[in-house]
């Protein structure tokens, strides 16, 4: 069963501090990507730098983010709350589409053979999905 694991809270500080200097690359090299999402009762702008992979199981296009703390983070909350998020890689801009938690074992399937390899091997056991979109 998925359950909502909170970060550790040195890692929660950590990212604090590392956060601002790794969202300077994040949107640039990829896997890694920009996260815009709203705070689920402030309502105010966030990001957070993060990693993502596209997947294409059927004939639409899927964001993959993986949550390697769970679905308990700030993020994944209020993504999952909002239903939608947006996403920033090399200049350009997505919209995440109908965010819904998944297994990890789920979404391995749907991706490619390396992205899938580093899920498992990270012992990544949930992520978010959604529609991809460009802005």
């Amino acid at each position: 069963m998925m359950g909502a694991m909170a970060a550790p809270e040195f890692v929660v500080q950590a990212g604090k501090v590392i956060n601002p200097w790794v969202q300077r690359v994040a949107g640039r090299v990829p896997p890694f990507v920009v996260l815009h999402h709203a705070g689920r009762k402030s309502g105010k702008e966030y990001t957070t730098p993060l990693v993502a992979f596209a997947a294409r199981p059927d004939q639409e296009i899927l964001a993959v983010l993986p949550l390697p703390w769970g679905s308990g983070t700030d993020w994944a909350r209020n993504t999952m709350s909002s239903g939608t998020a947006r996403l920033t890689r090399g200049g350009d801009e997505f919209v995440v589409k109908d965010v819904r938690l998944v297994p990890a074992y789920e979404a391995v399937e749907w991706l490619a053979t390396v992205p899938s390899m580093a899920l498992s091997a990270a012992g990544i056991e949930e992520c978010l999905v959604g529609t991809l979109h460009r802005a």
